[in-house]
């Protein structure tokens, strides 16, 4: 099952979050997946995934921080939470 079915996103979008999401590991909202760490795990150049991470800001489902550290951390934002998993779906209902 696709569970982003009710998103519009092309192929490297789905492969990018999907990616991004098997990174999310700890509380509700806390991120440390870097652009680097997801370019080398997908294996597409840097400049093509801050492109499709570009489109995936534009769209809403992520920000990306430029922390000033080398770093560029990508967080979900609160509405595709309950992307993650259960958890992360019932902290977002909570903050609704």
């Amino acid at each position: 099952m696709n569970p982003f079915i009710d998103i519009n996103l092309t192929e490297l979008e789905s492969k990018t979050l999907t990616a991004f999401i098997g990174g999310l590991y700890a509380e509700p909202g806390f991120s440390d997946v870097d652009v680097n760490d997801l370019s080398k795990e997908l294996e597409i150049p840097t400049k093509v995934l801050r492109g499709v991470l570009g489109s995936l800001v534009k769209k809403g489902i992520v920000s990306v921080d430029e922390n000033g550290g080398g770093y560029d951390i990508i967080y979900m934002r609160e509405k595709y939470w309950y992307l993650v998993n259960e958890d992360w779906a019932a902290e977002a209902r909570v903050g609704c």
